[in-house]
Order: C-alpha cells, then sequence, then structure tokens
C-alpha cells in the first residue's frame, strides 16, 4: 500500500511539473502516436491538448498543425534531432526530439520539447518597421549600434552552457583576478574579455589585445615591455612604452598565449607576480597595475607536460579559468545568433534580407567548424550578395546547404521539365495564395512564410489581382 501511495505521488509530482513547464512537451510512441502533450501546446497550436492525444504526429503535419515534421527523421536517424518549426498559429518554434530505446534498440517513445522563438521575431519586425519610419535618425543610429558593438561585443547567451558563462563574467568583473579563457577558434574569445574588461571598474581605461601569434618572436619582447634608448640597432633615441605600460590601470588582453616563446615566459611570470616590469635594455623597475587576461585555442596542459610551455606560467595565468564551449554544441544560441547577426547587418548596409525557413533548418544543422566567426561571416555575406529580398537555400553555399535533410511530404512534384523559375514562381504563387485564404492578411502571410510584410504585400498583389490586401 505505502509503495501504490508512493508511486501516486510520484506520477502527480511528474503530472504537475510537465504541465508547468514554459517549453511545449509533446511525448509520442515509437510510431508517432500522440501519449502526452502539455497545456503548452494549446498556445502553440491554437488547439485543446487533450484533442491531440491518440492523433498520429504525421497526420498532425499534413493537416498543417505544424511544419516541417520532424518525426521521419529521428525514425530513421535513432538520434536526437533538433528543427526549427512553424505552427498553424504563426509560431515560429525551435523543437528537439529526443528518442528513448528499448531493450531490443527499438525506439520506444520520442520526447519533443519546443520553444517559441515568435517574440523575438516580432520584436526583430517591430524594430525593422520602426527604423523605416524614423529613417532620418538611420545614420544616428547606425552609428550608435557600432559604437556599442564595438565595445560590448557580440555576447549571445541563451543556452545553459553560455547563460553560465555570462553569471561568471558578471563576478569576474568585480575583481582583478587573472583569466585564462579557452576554446576553439571563432567561439567568441574576445567578445568574453571585452565584456569583462567593459563590465569592471577597469572600463575607462584602455583595452589593449596583443596576439602573440602574429607578431614575430624577435619583436614580441620589445612590444610587451618596451626598450630604453640605444637600446638595439634603430631603436628611437627617446626608446618606447612597452603594451604593459600603454595598459596601466586597464586589461592587458594576451591572446593566443600559447604561441608565446618560452625564453619570455620567464619575464612574463615575474611581471605578473611582482607587477613590475624592465624595459629591454634597462635596469629599472617600472611599476604596473594591469589586468591579465589571456586566451588559446591550444591544450596548455598538454604543452606543459610536453616542455612547450612552463608550468608556473600555466598556474599563474589559469586563475579563473573559462571554457568556451563550441557553437555545434549549443544549438540554442543559433537561432538567436542569426536573428542578432541579420538585424546587425541589414541595418548596416540598409538591407531587408530574411532567410527561409529551409536556410534558417539548414545553418541550424550545420557543425559550424568555424563556430560564431565563421557564422557571422556568412550571414553578411548573405546580406550583402543575396538578389532576393529572401535567402533560399540554393544560396548557401553547398557544405551548408546539404546540412539539412528536406521530409518527402514537403517535396514538389512536377509532371513535366520546366525552368527553375518557373517552378520557383510555381511554388510560390501556391503558397502565397493558400496563405492569404487562410489569414487574409499580409502581415500574418509574411510572418508565417518568413517574409517581410513589404514582400508579402507585393506577392499577394501579383498572385490575387482582384482580392483586397490589408
Amino acid at each position: 500500500m505505502d509503495q501504490l501511495i508512493d508511486h501516486e505521488i510520484i506520477n502527480k509530482q511528474l503530472e504537475t511539473i510537465i504541465n508547468s513547464s514554459l517549453d511545449e512537451i509533446f511525448v509520442t510512441d515509437g510510431n508517432g502516436t500522440v501519449l502526452r502533450v502539455n497545456p503548452t501546446s494549446e498556445a502553440l497550436y491554437e488547439i485543446k491538448a487533450k484533442d491531440l492525444i491518440g492523433k498520429n504526429s504525421e497526420e498532425l503535419a499534413k493537416d498543417g498543425l505544424y511544419s516541417p515534421s520532424i518525426f521521419p527523421i529521428i525514425k530513421e536517424r535513432k538520434e536526437k534531432v533538433s528543427m526549427i518549426q512553424r505552427t498553424r498559429s504563426g509560431k515560429t518554434v525551435h523543437v528537439i526530439g529526443n528518442p528513448v530505446f528499448d531493450s531490443e534498440g527499438n525506439i520506444e517513445i520520442i520526447i519533443f520539447t519546443s520553444r517559441d522563438l515568435t517574440e523575438i521575431r516580432e520584436l526583430r519586425d517591430k524594430i525593422e518597421r520602426t527604423e523605416h519610419l524614423l529613417e532620418s535618425y538611420q545614420e544616428e543610429l547606425a552609428e550608435l549600434r557600432s559604437f556599442q558593438n564595438k565595445d560590448q561585443g557580440d555576447f549571445i547567451s541563451y543556452s545553459p552552457n553560455m547563460r553560465k558563462i555570462s553569471k561568471m563574467v558578471e563576478k569576474i568583473a568585480k575583481v582583478d583576478s587573472t583569466v585564462l579563457v579557452t576554446g576553439k577558434s571563432g567561439v567568441g574569445k574576445g567578445v568574453i574579455v571585452s565584456n569583462i574588461h567593459h563590465k569592471s571598474a577597469r572600463k575607462d581605461k584602455p583595452l589593449i589585445h596583443v596576439n602573440c601569434g602574429a607578431i614575430p618572436e624577435t619583436l614580441i619582447e620589445t612590444e610587451l615591455f618596451g626598450y630604453e634608448p640605444g637600446s638595439f640597432t634603430g631603436a628611437k633615441k627617446q626608446g618606447k612604452k612597452g603594451l604593459f605600460e600603454e595598459a596601466d590601470g586597464g586589461t592587458l588582453f594576451l591572446d593566443e598565449i600559447g604561441e608565446m616563446p618560452l625564453n619570455l615566459q620567464v619575464k612574463l611570470l615575474k611581471a605578473l607576480q611582482e607587477n613590475t616590469i624592465q624595459r629591454v635594455g634597462g635596469t629599472k623597475s617600472i611599476e604596473i597595475d594591469v589586468r591579465i587576461i589571456a586566451a588559446t585555442n591550444k591544450d596548455l596542459e598538454k604543452m606543459v607536460e610536453d616542455g612547450t610551455f612552463r608550468e608556473d606560467l600555466f598556474y599563474r595565468l589559469n586563475v579563473i579559468p573559462i571554457h568556451i564551449p563550441p557553437l555545434r554544441t549549443r544549438q540554442e544560441d543559433i537561432s538567436y545568433l542569426i536573428d542578432y547577426f541579420l538585424n546587425k547587418f541589414n541595418s548596416k548596409y540598409n538591407s531587408l534580407t530574411t532567410l527561409s525557413l529551409e536556410v534558417e533548418n539548414a545553418l541550424f544543422n550545420y557543425e559550424w567548424p568555424g563556430n560564431v566567426r565563421e557564422l557571422e561571416n556568412l550571414i553578411e555575406r548573405l546580406v550583402v550578395m543575396s538578389d532576393d529580398e529572401e535567402v533560399q537555400l540554393k544560396d548557401l553555399p553547398r557544405k551548408i546547404s546539404n546540412s539539412v535533410k528536406v521530409d518527402s511530404n514537403y517535396l514538389v512534384h512536377l509532371y513535366d521539365i520546366c525552368s527553375l523559375k518557373q517552378a520557383q514562381e510555381a511554388v510560390e504563387e501556391q503558397l502565397i495564395k493558400k496563405a492569404f485564404k487562410k489569414y487574409k492578411s499580409s502581415y500574418k502571410v509574411g510572418e508565417v512564410l518568413g517574409i517581410n510584410q513589404s514582400t508579402a504585400f507585393r506577392k499577394i498583389q501579383k498572385y490575387l489581382k482582384t482580392e483586397r490586401v490589408d
């Protein structure tokens, strides 16, 4: 009896947790039959949660409840799959499907969790419309954004790992401890460093960035520590301050610290321990007040084992370590980064470029070996080079467009050969007519099809010449 009561209590608690989740929880069996959904689904699909139970997820997709369908992909791959979907109610959601297997390796159930991305998209659209109304202030806004981006960087933190790092940055900024930032090339190490500096008490003092791998070994010592007059042939008569002195009162960012020559590591360690430096050719100790933040994409601990990096310097730098994970492991950030960069470059180049749903899913499923830097560069290229306002799958590099798998339910079947332009126009006409017949609003058509309202209005006028358009 006690065990029965315990099970009842556990089931009740589990039900409470599921129903309280702000994210949708949608559970099917291995054949796609809906077993359980929580109340959040009602806002996404505009249908009672109880009315979904027992329905087949593929049939629901065919009925237009959501698209594209993620179930057949999970069934084929037998692994976790993430995707961007649009729902019948016009919502844009990030869906993650996790299959659970029985003892024989068959899919027993699939747990889908969905997060509504519509709010940030709507906010972006409102900002775009506001900017059109305030064209006279566009130049000033662009300059302000440029200044803010330069100072604060593109620090997007929606994934659990990045939210944790964001909280660390807030704490670290309040102290002067040495920080070591690690991570693959392009993950945003410089952005983290910039945020730490600009949130600290040193924000009004210099942030000096030194790329230790870009300065020739013969020059890096004089660049960092400066030199006295007459120290070597070609030296300036008055001598020169080094970057340690230039950064006095502020932050010295030693990027690619793993490239620091061994012979110079001793002098750097001494400067960190004693807060003093000596210029090349000098004997006088110069006091410095500098916070050191180092970064690298190398495994410094392995370098210590191999004897290519000093152990004592490693521990002196590694007081507070921050490891930034690669972009492929924090998919939650990708959609927000896409929105951020798209808005940034649309503003910079006075463009109205948007991305089709297929393009978003391709970007979402790509591995991003170049991480955030690769994503930013690609979005800028698409905004600059796109011939149409909406970027299509064909506009992407092949290695990225191949990362998305198209569900056969959404393929277009042609009965005769025609030009690509004719095929595209035929599909576009069908979509515009279906969407306008359902929603009767160019704003809603634009939202559902992922294009801006002015484009939707123009295409509705083109294909429905006798209809009244709002």
